[in-house]
């Protein structure tokens, strides 16, 4: 049986919304006259990619799982494909990370000691289906 996740609305809004607002930032920066345009720029930009290129590189996974391996596309599916076998993963670890009030359970499946894919309570609606998956075909290296 194959189990594919699936995205919760908030997370993609949530992302979308902060990837929109650089740019309307530098376009109210180009308009005002009084602000620095450039350090403004500067400052947005990086943001942006330090947003982008950590917290959805290693947490906003598309993970499919079958019998015998887990497919896993970072960047919201957008990324490459990569396919892991459950014997060559090392097991899973759980982190529990607090935000706004509330706390989320992130479940990392390690290779050789890395980190290779990640599913969350925060981005998946079907978090409990794909914990289960897991449970069945890896060992819990625990928190």
């Amino acid at each position: 049986m194959m189990v594919k996740s699936k995205f919760k609305i908030f997370p993609i809004v949530l992302i979308s919304y902060l990837s929109a607002l650089p740019l309307l930032l530098i376009i109210v920066c180009l308009v005002s006259p009084k602000l620095n345009v450039i350090l403004a720029t500067l400052v947005v930009l990086s943001i942006v990619v330090v947003f982008w290129m950590t917290i959805l590189k290693s947490r906003s996974h598309s993970v499919e799982m079958s019998k015998d391996d887990i497919s896993v596309k970072r960047y919201f599916g957008l990324g490459e494909l990569v396919v892991y076998k459950y014997s060559k993963l090392d097991g899973f670890v759980t982190v529990m990370e607090s935000a706004k009030g509330s706390v989320y359970e992130t479940i990392f499946f390690l290779q050789k000691g890395k980190r290779v894919g990640c599913i969350s309570r925060f981005y998946h609606k079907n978090f409990e289906n794909l914990k289960l998956r897991l449970k069945e075909n890896l060992v819990d290296l625990g928190e």
